[in-house]
């Protein structure tokens, strides 16, 4: 395409209009002068006077038109070249001004855009948290800007259960939850770059002096922020969190290797238990190739009778006698010999095979106690049984229970199931309705490790249960904290009010078992009477019958 010839050249705007505001003054001029036949000395008056009011009009355009114009057209072009924060000035003259009103609401909305694109680009929908790419981006960025090692960690969490919790209450308050923990989250980690991953998974990056101390006081914050519970769509509920670190070494450098440390140590979390950190050391390094293993001995455990029960006796603290036992699952592993349960339940529990194991552990329980009351009669013994959150949501559960009961023999009032409080206020109208039918069966029902949950009054009150089991962590406190004393006798005050059996874990001691005994604990158990072992020791304990000797009722201290 050719190029039109333009007759005029192209001139500033001013000069344009002032060269026709001078023509347009002077050519009357001429015309008449020419016509009347006036002096020079009139001509030239007059042309003074027309180049004066060209002059003024050629001032006037310049800074009405013209400069206002040509700062348009600077803004114009860098916003062209993407510098979207220029604005065009305000001018006088009302259709400069429009234009420049105009430009700088299109600039304005451009840019608005812009930044919203940007931000939805870099930040989860959801939670409003730097999502997987903004994230690493300030990983990299914080890496390479430290000089030594521990300035850098990264923490990896979780929500315990995300998926059942999700599944059984709906995908929408699934999502609330997790705006509802990413702010808790926030408020925990004291200023360090919290960003969820996807999913339930959320990282938090800290960046300090000691980089290992400040990310286990944010573990320990998130840890305590969780202790409260939820509100959601109108419903209560309590939520657990798993958390793996890892701290940048001078080896550990690169964003991909701290990540798969934090992930492995999370993953530990999980096998310990849950609702707990862990942070990431060389030893747990060997872990997947072990989980994996483990798995597939596992499936075949049950066939290959592996599997074996451990029996701690649960003692009368007012007698001293052998009022019934705890049943505690082993696995005799082929290469790696007797393994806890800390080991491979986490892994039953994902795979699916804690509903098969667990029936094996009900099943032989119940067998066994029979056998042991054989040894002992007219002295009923109860045998206390652990059962799983995958377990307690089968809704088969009092039937399969009952079976068992039925073929075994034993009497329901011998059998005493133990729950977790996490796995009790998961759901609460489900969870009463299942206490309910297995209270109807005769069974006993306690709470185990009670104290180390999300206690309410309210929901104890509710419960179907009849015994509280103390984590052992009070006991082993006894003496050396100034409120362990006070809060065990608080525990057993409530528990004796709303008639219920305290059972003690974890006594060490002689003088934690007369404590307890002084302020109306009934039961407990631990290393101190005997530790766990194989039903053939436990039954030759039993046969025995000898009660241990009571301690002397004392007046004693005060604990701390």
């Amino acid at each position: 395409m050719t190029s039109r010839t333009h007759f005029l050249p192209r001139l500033p705007v001013a000069a344009f209009f002032g060269a026709i505001v001078l023509a347009g003054c002077l050519l009357p001029l001429l015309v008449h002068n020419s016509l009347a036949g006036g002096s020079r000395f009139d001509v030239v008056a007059a042309a003074v006077t027309a180049i004066a009011i060209a002059a003024g009009a050629t001032f006037l355009l310049h800074r009405q038109v013209a400069r206002p114009l040509r700062a348009a057209a600077m803004v114009i072009e860098a916003a062209s070249d993407g510098e979207l924060d220029g604005r065009v000035p305000p001018a006088r003259l009302r259709e400069v001004q429009a234009v420049a009103h105009a430009f700088n609401r299109m600039a304005d909305s451009v840019q608005e855009s812009t930044d919203s694109l940007v931000y939805r680009a870099f930040h989860d929908p959801l939670t409003g948290l730097p999502n997987r790419a903004l994230f690493l981006s300030g990983f990299s960025r914080a890496l390479a800007g430290a000089q030594r090692g521990n300035r850098v960690a990264v923490m990896f969490l979780d929500v315990d259960r995300f998926k059942y919790l999700n599944d059984s209450l709906g995908h929408g308050v699934g999502d609330q939850l997790l705006a509802a923990f990413s702010q808790r989250v926030v408020g925990a980690a004291d200023g360090h770059m919290v960003a969820r991953l996807g999913g339930d998974e959320f990282t938090v990056l800290v960046q300090s002096t000691n980089a290992h101390s400040a990310a286990l006081r944010i573990a320990e914050r998130i840890m305590y922020a969780l202790r409260r519970p939820f509100s959601l769509s109108g419903q209560e509920m309590f939520v657990t969190s798993s958390i793996g670190i890892a701290v940048s070494s001078e080896v550990d450098r690169t964003t991909t290797e701290l990540l798969r440390k934090a992930d492995i140590a999370l993953y530990r979390a999980k096998a310990e238990g849950r609702s707990r950190f862990v942070v990431f050391t060389p030893e747990l390094d060997a872990t997947p190739a072990e989980q994996f293993d483990l798995d597939n001995a596992l499936r075949r455990s049950v066939e290959r009778h592996e599997l074996l029960l451990h029996y701690q006796p649960v003692i009368d603290l007012r007698t001293g006698d052998i009022s019934g036992m705890e049943a505690l699952l082993r696995w005799d592993h082929p290469h790696r010999g007797i393994l806890s349960p800390a080991t491979f339940i986490s892994i039953a529990e994902e795979t699916g095979e804690i509903i098969r194991i667990g029936q094996w552990v009900l099943e032989e329980a119940c067998r066994r106690t029979v056998e042991f009351q054989r040894l002992r009669p007219g002295y009923p013994l109860t045998v206390s049984v652990t059962i799983s959150a995958a377990e307690f949501q089968q809704p088969d559960l009092p039937r399969r229970i009952a079976r068992v009961l039925r073929d075994t023999g034993l009497p329901p009032r011998q059998l005493k199931l133990e729950l977790t409080e996490s796995v009790l206020i998961q759901d609460i109208p489900s969870t009463l309705d299942t206490l309910g039918e297995l209270r109807d069966l005769g069974v006993g029902l306690a709470i185990d490790d009670f104290g180390t949950g999300y206690s309410s009054l309210s929901y104890l009150q509710r419960l179907p249960v009849d015994t509280l089991k103390v984590d052992q962590s009070f006991i082993a406190r006894l003496g050396v904290d100034a409120t362990s004393g006070p809060v065990l006798r608080a525990i057993v005050e409530m528990g004796n009010a709303l008639k219920m059996n305290v059972v003690a874990e974890g006594i060490e001691n002689r003088w934690q078992w007369d404590f307890l005994a002084n302020i109306g604990c009934r039961q407990g158990q631990g290393h101190f009477f005997a530790a766990a072992v194989e039903a053939s020791e436990f039954g030759r304990l039993v046969a025995a019958h000898n009660p241990i000797k009571v301690p002397m009722r004392r007046r004693l201290p005060r604990a701390g």
